[in-house]
């Protein structure tokens, strides 16, 4: 599979079902239902790839000031969730880890885990089989270095648009508020 065909099925599960991630998940579910079993493992292969190209410290850095502290577990869905807005969300995540505040308003779905399985669903309804690829073969720990997001002060300059939707949030977990208490 191309990476234009796999990107074509992902956005158009989220342009057919909007702005519900849930939604997003079931249309998904469907169209990779409608694929070949090889195909099904094309997509989930391309799926591993674009999670791993999100696997880096400054991604969960951000995906920490948003949402707060969260493990490993939660990262993958999180990273799921970024991959289900489409290449261009995606690659604006990856060029600024700031930009994931343009998520905002779909913060609530970030950590259910809706995406993990959904090829495994469609392989087992084609083939009656689950698939026999492993998994993800990335790294074990997200690529770079993690901040120091108790640092208000580098937090504020690194982070400028997550700090100030912070700011504008305060029920939202500070990490550097966690820090002095």
């Amino acid at each position: 599979m191309e990476w234009a065909v796999f990107w074509r099925i992902v956005e158009g599960a989220r342009a057919e079902a909007g702005s519900d991630t849930e939604r997003v998940a079931q249309v998904l579910l469907r169209r990779l239902c409608a694929l070949t079993p090889d195909e099904i493992e094309q997509f989930e292969e391309l799926w591993f790839q674009a999670q791993d190209e999100l696997y880096r410290w400054p991604i969960r850095d951000a995906a920490t000031l948003l949402l707060g502290p969260f493990d490993d577990d939660d990262f993958l869905a999180v990273q799921d969730w970024i991959v289900s807005h489409g290449r261009q969300t995606m690659r604006r995540v990856q060029d600024d880890p700031d930009n994931l505040v343009e998520l905002a308003p779909d913060r609530h779905n970030a950590r259910i885990d809706w995406f993990c399985g959904l090829p495994l669903e469609a392989h087992i309804a084609a083939t009656g089989a689950p698939l026999a690829i492993d998994g993800p073969s990335g790294p074990d720990t997200p690529v770079g270095t993690p901040a120091d997001l108790t640092d208000e002060n580098h937090t504020r300059q690194r982070f400028p648009k997550l700090t100030a939707y912070l700011d504008v949030n305060p029920w939202i977990e500070r990490p550097w508020e966690r820090a002095a208490s």
